[in-house]
């Protein structure tokens, strides 16, 4: 065991307390970050203790130094071979798909649109920043807020000739933030000889470049991380476009994605 780590998780009010294997997921471009809370269930005695719905509660990082803490809700379960059970959940960004969003606007502001359409989620608006131009008529047909949010984005691409390839809509820490932004946060640094464990780059020009590392709790993507690399001779601050968090008894590791933002290739 890793004596260093502290990993607290409830569901539904309970304490789990043996959890073989989490991964915590956020991803640019993604409308949902997500957790699977695998659970030691060799008699199938679990199958019926949590429900849909259920809060989560995860509190991850080191005894003395850094953690972060993920919530969600219970989305499903799924047994992934006979002595463990998974717990898939969804964060509370969830919202922007079960909002179904049913307008039509006229000779308005794309701003205002944009903050009229997330309103509707409930969730706290903390910034946004896109071409501001004014929109004849915006149909929305009953679709989920995600979706609106990125036909509007479309819409100022392919009408209005903005380049929307780097403004991502997500739920960051102060609420939901929009446009060629950054997540807010310390700039960890990813070193050879330090913390460095893995580089690798991507085949292709379009393919994400990962970086292996040691557990860096609270990261999410759209944060800025620094990779120094002397193998390869880099020094150069990227924004992280995917971060995987994967919790074992005896590994802990975080896999940071980055590189070029394909959302709309």
């Amino acid at each position: 065991m890793i004596a260093g780590v502290r990993l607290h998780i409830e569901v539904g009010g309970a304490i789990v307390q043996r959890c073989p294997r989490l991964t915590l997921l956020s991803r640019r471009h993604a409308p949902l970050s997500c957790a699977a809370v695998h659970l030691p269930d060799p008699d199938g005695s679990l199958a019926g203790a949590f429900a849909v719905g259920d809060a989560v509660r995860v509190e991850y990082g080191y005894r003395g130094g850094a953690s972060g803490v993920w919530t969600g809700t219970v989305r499903g379960s799924l047994r992934v071979n006979r002595d463990q059970l998974c717990l898939l959940a969804d964060g509370p960004d969830r919202a922007l798909l079960t909002t179904r969003i049913r307008e039509c606007y006229a000779d308005e502001s794309s701003e205002a649109i944009v903050r009229h359409l997330l309103g509707h989620t409930g969730l706290t608006i903390a910034d946004v920043e896109i071409p501001a131009e004014t929109i004849g008529r915006f149909p929305v047909a009953n679709i989920p807020a995600w979706q609106a949010v990125r036909q509007l984005l479309h819409t100022l691409e392919r009408a209005h000739g903005h380049d929307m390839r780097n403004t991502a809509l997500w739920l960051g820490a102060d609420g939901l933030r929009l446009g060629d932004l950054d997540e807010p946060g310390d700039v960890p640094v990813i070193a050879t000889g330090d913390n460095l464990i893995r580089h690798q780059p991507s085949d292709t020009q379009k393919g994400l470049h990962t970086v292996e590392t040691f557990l860096l709790p609270g990261l999410t993507h759209s944060r800025r991380f620094r990779l120094t690399d002397t193998r390869l001779g880099l020094d150069a601050t990227h924004r992280a476009l995917e971060v995987r968090h994967v919790i074992e008894p005896n590994r802990v590791r975080t896999f940071v994605g980055y590189g070029r933002e394909n959302v709309w290739c």
